[in-house]
């Protein structure tokens, strides 16, 4: 089945040159109000390819799976994943859900914060025994958070060319799905392997923060290994916005593989406190954001849009959450996005 092109409000580049200038405790009041009543919207460089729609296979999917979940009345689906103003309905009756791929690969990649913060919350740590069960070869591939993207990019072209696995799918959170286009644009060996990429509140176009004189500060952590600090100080200019913007123009990403991407967001009061005061100086760019990149920002040129998960930048992967707030069911979000990756795979629905 062909993949029905989303109505998406693409914004012009020139929102690229926006900026944070801001320090955190010295921050204006947002310009918008947070809601939830605007279309999906992104921001791509002109003559990339456009995001398609997929919100509503991917709601069925994540719905089904979280309904078969202890506790599951708890958390509505629609209190886990947010439902934009133009997200088409879902098919009635609902589709049956897909089968697994049992001995797919599946590699994750962290973003910059998880080698530092592995001792707290690691990304993934949930959902690659999860998957295991499932039946997938999951695992996380051994990146270096104060590296420069190409550099972990290299890391794993030898990952890959070390695997067994016929079939492989990517996963990256934050700078690690930057990591994996990189890695696809310098090297069509890899690349000719991947059938899937899935960015999970992927910062594709980078972050507003990093370009802040402030950056610093806003995107790494206040304490910790002063060491592991220093290096990923060393990797923000990967984060910066123009230079991003300007990597994807430069840069067509491959086709094979397949792209989806999976955003985040959540109300401020929600999120982890450290990243709150991240979030309030997105606020003045877009309140819809997750604390590292607004929601604009975080979709591949091409891919399908899952939806947007109603979670911060850590607690989508991790297990970090405000207090009082319950574990967001990561491994189920990355389940359904599997399932959905596997079924456009292995129905022969048209490339976008």
């Amino acid at each position: 089945m062909k993949t029905r092109a989303p109505r998406l409000r693409h914004l012009a580049l020139l929102l690229a040159s926006l900026s944070v200038s801001v320090t955190p405790g010295c921050m204006s009041s947002p310009m918008l109000d947070y809601s939830l009543d605007v279309p999906a919207q992104t921001l791509i460089p002109p003559g990339a390819p456009p995001v398609q729609e997929g919100r509503a296979r991917f709601r069925e999917i994540f719905c089904a799976l979280l309904a078969r979940e202890p506790g599951a009345a708890a958390r509505p689906c629609d209190a886990l994943l947010h439902r934009l103003s133009d997200e088409p309905p879902s098919s009635r009756p609902p589709r049956p859900l897909p089968s697994h791929a049992p001995g797919l690969a599946v590699i994750f990649v962290p973003g910059m914060l998880g080698e530092c913060a592995s001792g707290l919350a690691p990304p993934f740590e949930a959902a690659v025994p999860h998957l295991r069960r499932l039946g997938y070869d999951a695992r996380v591939a051994p990146v270096n958070a104060s590296a420069p993207s190409h550099a972990n990019a290299e890391r794993l072209a030898r990952e890959i060319a070390e695997s067994h696995a016929e079939r492989i799918v990517l996963v990256g959170h934050a700078r690690g799905a930057v990591d994996i286009l990189e890695l696809l644009a310098a090297n069509p060996a890899a690349a000719s392997r991947v059938q899937a990429v899935l960015s999970v509140a992927g910062a594709i176009n980078g972050s507003p923060l990093a370009d802040a004189p402030a950056g610093a500060s806003l995107l790494l952590p206040g304490k910790g290994d002063p060491t592991c600090t220093e290096g990923e100080r060393a990797a923000l200019p990967d984060l910066q916005r123009a230079h991003r913007l300007r990597w994807l123009m430069e840069h067509p990403l491959p086709r094979p593989p397949r792209y989806f991407s999976l955003g985040a967001f959540s109300p401020r009061s929600d999120m982890a406190k450290p990243l709150r005061a991240r979030a309030a100086a997105l606020a003045r760019i877009d309140p819809r954001n997750d604390g590292l990149t607004p929601f604009f920002d975080q979709m591949i040129p091409g891919a399908e849009l899952l939806g947007y998960a109603n979670a911060d930048h850590w607690s989508v992967v991790s297990d970090s959450q405000a207090p009082g707030q319950p574990p967001f069911p990561r491994e189920v979000l990355i389940e359904a996005a599997l399932l959905r990756i596997v079924e456009a795979l292995s129905s022969g629905e048209a490339r976008p």
